[in-house]
């Protein structure tokens, strides 16, 4: 599983990055490609977080549970981090961007609303079933918002588009990074758990 994951992760990479365009008529194409190169990047995580979400499930019934809550946790705070960051990142680009700050504005929103949710103590298994709730919402959002934005590119200059871009890969990259270290150290913890 972990292979399928990290070629996912890579094909979105090479999507994302991979595209070259001939030297002429470069705006225009980058312009008419770089919405569905977004929206290929979207559906492909889209799809990770979507297997990420399956097998956390499967994951909940796993021995040790305090093992399982504490890796929860550190992978939710390690992605509220990120958030953090990048909303930081965020209000520095509006500051030397007005344009864009309507467009990025909501997103910085939804990411601090995200990062609020996620900010519990889980004590209980009814509390991590809470904050692993709350972790896919957070990375559903980080998504959403990211693809409205993404939607949003094509009514700017090319600069506002690039900057624009640039902040929704990273959020897209965030999410999808999140989901998969969390997987990867909960396979790691069912393997090692004894059976």
């Amino acid at each position: 599983m972990r292979c399928i994951l990290a070629v996912a992760f890579a094909v979105v990479l090479v999507v994302a990055e991979g595209k070259v365009l001939p030297a002429s008529d470069v705006e225009n194409q980058q312009t008419a490609n770089q919405t569905p190169q977004l929206a290929d990047l979207f559906r492909e995580a889209q799809a990770a977080i979507t297997t990420f979400n399956t097998q956390i499930q499967e994951k909940l019934n796993l021995p040790n549970q305090e093992e399982f809550m504490n890796t929860v946790k550190e992978n939710a705070n390690t992605f509220a981090s990120n958030i953090q960051q990048l909303a930081h990142n965020i209000t520095e680009e509006v500051s030397k961007n007005p344009e864009l700050e309507n467009i990025l504005t909501n997103l910085k929103n939804k990411m601090t609303e995200a990062v609020d949710k996620m900010t519990v103590n889980p004590e209980t298994t009814e509390q991590i079933n809470q904050l692993r709730a709350r972790f896919q919402e957070g990375v559903q959002t980080v998504m959403t918002e990211s693809e409205n934005v993404a939607k949003s590119i094509s009514s700017n200059s090319e600069k506002l588009q690039q900057d624009i871009t640039k902040f929704t890969k990273d959020a897209i990259d965030m999410a999808v990074q999140a989901s998969q270290n969390l997987n990867n150290q909960l396979q790691q913890a069912a393997t090692q758990a004894p059976s």
